[in-house]
């Protein structure tokens, strides 16, 4: 874990700006805790559904950016997308399940980071 993590989620994230807050995520959206959290401490009965627009695709995104679309929007769609598909996992996860805490330090960032985006409107 990257030391600055644990130190900043015991402080108000709301301190933080936009890049900080969006480091911290990268941290701990990391490939190998992503596993960890999210596949091998879900049992196979686990499911979360999803309507088919609620799916972020690279094509997707590419043909945006190669369009009129501006990084800053690009930027707050994967926010959107992203926050909303985890309070869809919060709400089947009981509060004794491995990954609870996990989740729970993703959505303080993720309301830290839509306090930065609460002036932007698309």
């Amino acid at each position: 874990t990257h030391p600055g993590v644990l130190a900043v989620m015991g402080l108000e994230a709301a301190a933080l700006g936009e890049c900080e807050i969006t480091q911290l995520l990268q941290d701990k959206l990391q490939y190998e805790m992503r596993l960890q959290y999210m596949k091998h401490y879900f049992p196979l009965d686990y499911t979360v559904q999803v309507q088919y627009e609620e799916v972020l695709r690279p094509s997707n995104i590419t043909r945006l950016r190669n369009g009129t679309v501006s990084e800053a929007a690009l930027r707050y769609l994967w926010f959107h997308v992203s926050s909303q598909a985890l309070l869809r996992i919060r709400q089947v996860l009981p509060e004794k399940h491995p990954s609870w805490k996990y989740t729970q330090e993703l959505c303080h960032l993720f309301d830290a980071l839509g306090r930065e985006y609460g002036a932007y409107r698309q």
